[in-house]
């Protein structure tokens, strides 16, 4: 979890730095319509252990597990992750638009899960 957040710190700082624009494009790039499943999935799994650990330093340990645990179940390094995260807020307008598509599933996971309690 502490990767995440640094990461999300560097999205943040990215908005600034117009160094980090021209970053290049990983080998092992994951998909732009796996990244956003990912990405879904992700903040699902966060929101799931943030209401089950009110410690900070329990959900930070459990978030780290499980994120690894998740990555390893479709069979995506930390590293590969981090590196396509990186590289996908460098691109500001294709980032927001996957960002879109996030809140998109979650609105649509929201509605199923509120039909079928």
């Amino acid at each position: 979890m502490r990767k995440f957040l640094g990461i999300f710190l560097l999205v943040i700082l990215q908005s600034c730095n117009s160094e980090l624009h021209g970053l290049d494009k990983p080998d092992d790039l994951i998909p732009k319509d796996q990244m956003i499943v990912l990405m879904t999935d992700m903040l699902v799994l966060e929101g799931h252990i943030q209401t089950t650990y009110s410690t900070v330093n329990r959900y930070y340990k459990v978030m780290s597990a499980s994120g690894r645990d998740y990555l390893k179940t479709k069979h995506i390094s930390e590293k590969q992750y981090e590196d396509s995260f990186v590289y996908y807020t460098s691109k500001h307008e294709e980032y927001k638009l996957m960002l879109d598509k996030v809140m998109e599933n979650l609105q649509k996971e929201s509605i199923e899960l509120q039909k079928n309690p």
